[in-house]
């Protein structure tokens, strides 16, 4: 962690619920043979999400939910990487699809956001920069799936773009906790602020984590 004396304005924030969808990280997903569905659990990180989500529509701090689909057969994903390539594989993450709605209690809800991507960063070809400028948030909170791909991708992004980056780390969840310990303990740590749902909970309530 590197969260002492975090604080937060309610005011300047958004949260990202990033990939908790059915088929990455739950069982009987496209992907539950990556363990995927057990660091979850370890993590307890949608139940997590659900109440730092919560927490955040009750301060007023937008939620953003964002969401990998492809179409059926995956036209247009270009397979240049082992990643892509196995959602195209996989039928994974098609519109319309259980495996491409969130995990049970992560549903967006009315005032949230949606905004959709094919790459692993949420960056990327989507609208995401675009709205935040115009909800005038510069403070993003990264949850989501998984630790060491789509969120590192989008905390590294983020902060090349100017944004203040905090990263909960019982938030997010991979394949496994080394995958997830060398991401939290190491790119992370340069990027981002890395603490947990608890501690940005505290903050958001006045209370500088470490306190």
């Amino acid at each position: 962690m590197n969260d002492e004396g975090l604080t937060l304005d309610a005011d300047r924030c958004a949260l990202i619920i990033q990939d908790m969808q059915n088929d990455v990280m739950m069982d009987g997903g496209a992907f539950a043979e990556t363990g995927a569905p057990e660091h979850a659990k370890e993590q307890n990180a949608v139940e997590n999400v659900k109440a730092l989500a919560e927490t955040c529509r009750s301060k007023g701090i937008p939620v953003i939910h964002v969401w990998y689909i492809v179409e059926e057969g995956a036209p247009g994903l270009k397979l240049n990487a082992g990643l892509y390539q196995g959602v195209k594989d996989t039928g994974a993450l098609v519109r319309g699809t259980w495996g491409a709605a969130p995990a049970e209690g992560l549903e967006a809800q009315d005032g949230d956001f949606v905004v959709e991507k094919m790459r692993m960063n949420a960056w990327h070809g989507t609208r995401l920069h675009t709205l935040l400028a115009g909800l005038g948030r510069d403070t993003i909170i990264v949850t989501g799936a998984w630790t060491n791909m789509s969120v590192e991708h989008t905390a590294r992004t983020g902060a090349d773009y100017g944004f203040f980056m905090v990263v909960p780390e019982d938030g997010c969840s991979t394949m496994n906790a080394d995958w997830h310990n060398a991401s939290i303990n190491y790119a992370l740590q340069n990027v981002s602020t890395v603490t947990t749902c608890g501690a940005v909970t505290e903050a958001l309530a006045g209370v500088p984590a470490g306190v």
